[in-house]
């Protein structure tokens, strides 16, 4: 993870995830055109122009011709852009895109009254992944920051939801959970993954589910898939320290 930090004058954001791109603009996943769908998010977004955070699943077949898609989505889009990977991402070349304008690499955003910790949960299997050098970063970026509020953003859900997705969570979650549960500072999580919009408030912990630009997912047993058009996530983070969130239908 890169440690630089990156600076950001507004507080607001705009999380977009789970797109589910294939190799053909026009090319079907569970019914829908994902890339349509993600094209049409971002042209009701452009006015408003806010910085992007995309929480991974950004493609569905792994193809290289689904990242040049993604790419000149997002050419000309007037504000920072930061890539996070997601388990059907390929890490290489989520990260090649990232060092493509408006596509940033920093995985610390500073903004008024907040610091935004962006997480690769990525692992080997559609479940998370949190190895102990990636927590041992963590902590040293816990031990370099200031007292304001610390929020993070990353694919997999910790606390369960209580569908099939459950079982592809983040599997190795005791490392930080601990931080949580010891770390004031940690207000909460914003994921993607579960397809499904919904929030966990605990204490002074969130944890907050983005609905996907894609299809959403059911609360079910059992994977089943609904298409309530594009969706996505606004993030306004007050210098105050209070926080609010919208889930948007596009």
């Amino acid at each position: 993870m890169t440690s630089a930090v990156f600076p950001w004058s507004c507080g607001t954001v705009v999380q977009i995830t789970d797109c589910h791109l294939l190799a053909a603009p026009d090319a079907e996943y569970q019914g829908i055109r994902p890339y349509r769908h993600l094209e049409r998010v971002l042209e009701s977004l452009r006015a408003e122009a806010p910085l992007l955070i995309l929480t991974g699943d950004l493609t569905e077949d792994h193809s290289p011709a689904s990242y040049v898609l993604l790419q000149q989505l997002l050419a000309d889009w007037p504000a920072p852009v930061f890539l996070l990977p997601g388990n059907h991402d390929e890490r290489a070349a989520l990260d090649a895109l990232g060092q493509i304008q408006p596509c940033r690499s920093e995985r610390r955003l500073q903004l008024p009254g907040w610091q935004l910790w962006l997480l690769d949960s990525k692992g080997d299997t559609p479940a998370g992944n949190f190895p102990p050098e990636r927590l041992s970063e963590l902590e040293e970026w816990l031990g370099d920051s200031s007292n304001q509020p610390i929020f993070w953003f990353c694919h997999h859900h910790l606390l369960p939801i209580g569908s099939f997705i459950d079982r592809f969570d983040q599997q190795d979650k005791a490392g930080l959970l601990a931080l949580l549960e010891r770390e004031p500072r940690l207000r909460g999580l914003a994921h993607g993954h579960c397809h499904h919009a919904y929030q966990f408030i605990q204490q002074h912990f969130v944890q907050v589910g983005c609905p996907a630009s894609s299809v959403q997912f059911l609360q079910t047993p059992d994977w089943q898939t609904e298409d309530q058009g594009p969706r996505a996530c606004r993030w306004t983070f007050h210098a105050s320290g209070e926080l609010q969130w919208e889930f948007l239908t596009f």
